[in-house]
């Protein structure tokens, strides 16, 4: 009987709670100073950590640079075989602090939209980000007007952007919800782009790149999103993966080493994982 009023008053709880106020009853503890776990079918928070803090989001920026593009394809306002310039400035441009990324496009050429959002999601061309920002709003300043308006829009309430790429400007800041907002509508609103995010290669300019997704190759039901490193905020990742039906997704930020990033980015979705299996059971 204590179990039956037990188990009542927890299911009141989480709906009570809301989309984003359940949690799973086992603790789980992370290295990540930034940490969001959210079952995406039903919307219940599995895991947060500083959920509602202010972090770098480096690279994985470029979620919302291509939801945009996204957008306009959508609307009929791009196609995929339109073709866009390559500046001197998308050329050359890069981040001084990690090296930079790159799908080497040459500077005054022209280069397939399609193309570019696969250097973008796949290569994570900080080249590509800025061909599509300059060709669909003229420069990146006002592509970052658009970004702002759209983050707005989608609910990103406490995310502001001042470039399309990653670059760890004082003004680009993002909290783990919101990115977790963002990747949830970009799944469910275009599964015909979703699929870029997944795939595992991009040859370019005789160039052949990985997905930098370590969560790719891990047989654990990840099929994409976003990975990001700057050194003043360190590792991070948007991720998503679906076993049973189930969809997850995962932001975690501030890692060490791209090895950390992969290794508790795994133990989360798998605990996850086993945390709904665990639920679905009592």
């Amino acid at each position: 009987m204590h179990r039956i009023l037990l188990l009542s008053f927890t299911i009141l709880a989480l709906v009570l709670a809301g989309p984003t106020g359940g949690r799973a009853a086992a603790a789980i503890q992370t290295k990540a100073p930034y940490a969001f776990l959210i079952d995406d079918n039903t919307g219940t928070v599995l895991l947060q950590k500083n959920a509602d803090s202010s972090m770098t989001p480096a690279s994985t920026t470029k979620i919302l640079t291509a939801e945009i593009i996204f957008r306009e394809l959508t609307g009929g306002r791009l196609k995929l075989d339109d073709t866009m310039a390559i500046s001197a400035n998308a050329a050359r441009e890069g981040d001084a602090e990690s090296g930079g990324s790159s799908m080497f496009a040459q500077a005054n050429t022209r280069v397939r939209v399609e193309d570019l959002l696969r250097g973008l999601l796949i290569a994570s061309g900080n080249d590509a980000a800025i061909a599509l920002a300059e060709g669909v709003a003229g420069s990146e300043a006002s592509f970052a007007a658009l970004m702002n308006k759209r983050a707005r829009e989608l609910g990103m309430t406490r995310s502001t952007f001042t470039n399309p790429w990653g670059r760890g400007d004082a003004g680009q800041k993002v909290t783990p919800r919101d990115m977790a907002r963002l990747a949830a509508h970009v799944i469910s609103t275009y599964p015909q782009y979703y699929k870029y995010f997944g795939e595992t290669e991009f040859t370019w300019n005789n160039i052949r790149q990985l997905n930098r997704d370590p969560l790719l190759g891990m047989n654990i039901g990840a099929d994409g999103l976003k990975t990001g490193h700057l050194a003043k905020s360190g590792f991070g990742l948007v991720g998503s993966a679906v076993q049973n039906g189930h969809r997850l997704i995962l932001v975690i930020n501030g890692l060490k080493t791209a090895r950390e990033r992969a290794s508790e980015a795994s133990k989360l979705l798998e605990w996850g994982f086993r945390a709904l299996n665990h639920r679905s059971k009592t």
